[in-house]
């Protein structure tokens, strides 16, 4: 009678539960990840997370803010293509960023602008006629996006942030500096933006990412941000890396962690998963655009949802 109520308990403690996550990322290549701001002083801010993927593991290669040594938002946007082509050649001519703020804005919106046919061109077309109408030689960020939002009528979401369950529109009033000046950040770049056009067999391909996303799919975890009243968060980011690590098999040493861990803003997390991400999203070809989402919005690229459930 002991052993039945033992095994029926050990039965019912484990019944219903899926195996851990495994997330597969390519056999080889670069990938980054971009946690932006569209603050003033931007550049101190920026994180940037890059990950190399070979056959036996993937590696956390490095962990940086790559503009704070000039940290101005007209700097940033200045040497936003020449550290593209930096990291290009780092990754001996093939690389895949992938950024978290929105590339697009709402097909209600730029038929309002005027501007459907540059935002069906893609983030970098979009971005310059952007930039041309609202910044103009000025400079002054905050006040171009406060007069691109004058412009528009009531927040919408685009078609991919309900699919992702993204809860802040691209022109939020929390969103909007981001989105502005990530856009004209794109302007006049050498790049693919996925998926408005194929991935370049070489060259640099850039994606939308929403690290809560990858987090919320690979573990469950919402928020790993600490609040506003004090409460840390520390656990739940350390959490998210000891789930990268068994289920994607991120490598990094103690003294990347640490950062991680410690940073409450969540910045140093967000970009580690942004590059998983992408590189999750390129491993799968960028496949599996709904049918229904506008050209013109693009996609929110992720990993692959329930990454527990066999396959």
């Amino acid at each position: 009678m002991a052993d039945d109520q033992e095994q029926g308990g050990a039965a019912s403690a484990v019944f219903g539960r899926a195996q851990p996550p495994k997330l597969a990322l390519p056999t080889r290549g670069t990938f980054i990840g971009v946690a932006w701001s569209g603050v003033e002083g931007a550049g101190n801010k920026i994180v940037a997370a890059s990950i190399e993927c070979d056959r036996e593991r993937v590696r956390l290669a490095r962990l940086w803010l790559p503009f704070s040594d000039a940290p101005g938002r007209r700097d940033v946007r200045a040497r936003f293509a020449v550290w593209l082509e930096e990291q290009l050649r780092w990754a001996e001519g093939r690389l895949v960023v992938g950024v978290d703020f929105p590339l697009s804005l709402p097909e209600t919106h730029v038929r309002q602008l005027g501007l459907l046919r540059q935002a069906l061109r893609g983030p970098a077309v979009l971005g310059k006629h952007l930039e041309e109408r609202f910044l103009g030689e000025t400079g002054d960020f905050t006040g171009a996006a406060s007069r691109l939002r004058a412009e528009l009528g009531r927040d919408q979401r685009r078609v991919t942030d309900c699919y992702r369950g993204e809860p802040l529109p691209p022109t939020a009033p929390r969103v909007l500096r981001r989105t502005f000046f990530g856009l004209v950040a794109m302007a006049r770049l050498d790049a693919a933006f996925v998926p408005w056009e194929p991935p370049r067999a070489s060259g640099a391909t850039i994606v939308e990412v929403r690290p809560a996303h990858v987090a919320r799919e690979l573990c469950g975890r919402c928020d790993t941000r600490d609040d506003a009243s004090g409460g840390s968060r520390r656990s739940e980011r350390a959490t998210v890396l000891r789930v990268l690590r068994a289920a994607a098999r991120v490598e990094f040493q103690m003294e990347q962690a640490a950062p991680i861990i410690e940073d409450g803003t969540g910045d140093h997390l967000a970009a580690l998963l942004a590059a998983v991400g992408a590189a999750a999203a390129a491993a799968d070809g960028f496949q599996g655009v709904p049918h229904e989402v506008p050209r013109c919005e693009g996609w929110i690229y992720s990993v692959r949802e329930e990454p527990w459930r066999e396959r």
